[in-house]
C-alpha cells in the first residue's frame, strides 16, 4: 500500500520530526547539529516526504501533515552522494524511501550528475534490495566503517 505523500525541501521546522525518525531506524543517528550543518552546506540537499490529506492512517500511524521520511544527499561536480535516507517505522514498505531516492536522483540528473553513490550497512538487507531494485550495483566495501557494531559498509553506485 502506498502512502500519499508530498516531497518538499527540509526546513528547520522539520528537524525535530526528522530526528525522531532518525532515532527509530539508525544505529548511529545523526544529531540535530548534523542536520543543521547540512542545511548550511551549498552542495547539500535535504528533502522530506510529508503525508498529504489523502492519507488515512490506521491505529497509531502518523497523521496527514506529518513527516513520513527524508533524504539527505550532496551534488558535487557530476556526482550525487546519498548520505542518509530514512522512513518512519510505521510507514515502511510503502514506496516512501523509493520515492525520495528517485526524486533525489532526478534532481541530480537535472544538475548534470552522471553517477549516484551511497554506502549501506552490510546487514541492511532491506535497503540493499531497494538500491539494487533501483539499479545500484555493488562496487566495493569499507571494513569496519560503522563504529557501533564494527560493520562494513557496502559501496554502491548507479550510472545515470
Amino acid at each position: 500500500m502506498r502512502a500519499p505523500i508530498t516531497i518538499s525541501s527540509l526546513t528547520r521546522a522539520d528537524i525535530e520530526a526528522v530526528i525522531e525518525i532518525e532515532r527509530q531506524g539508525q544505529l548511529e543517528p545523526w544529531t540535530e547539529r548534523s542536520f543543521l550543518e547540512e542545511l548550511e552546506r551549498l552542495h547539500s540537499h535535504m528533502l522530506v516526504a510529508k503525508l498529504n490529506e489523502n492519507h488515512h492512517g490506521v491505529g497509531d500511524e502518523p497523521q496527514p501533515g506529518c513527516i513520513a521520511g527524508y533524504i539527505c544527499y550532496w551534488c558535487v561536480a557530476d556526482e550525487i552522494q546519498i548520505l542518509n535516507v530514512a522512513v518512519h517505522e510505521k510507514l515502511r514498505r510503502r514506496t516512501i524511501g523509493r520515492t525520495l531516492l528517485a526524486h533525489a536522483i532526478r534532481e541530480g540528473c537535472e544538475r548534470k550528475a552522471r553517477v549516484a553513490t551511497l554506502e549501506v550497512r552490510k546487514s541492511n538487507i532491506a535497503a540493499r534490495r531497494l538500491y539494487e531494485a533501483m539499479g545500484f550495483r555493488i562496487v566495493g566495501e569499507r571494513p569496519d566503517y560503522y563504529e557501533v557494531q564494527k560493520e562494513p559498509a557496502i559501496l554502491m553506485e548507479l550510472t545515470l
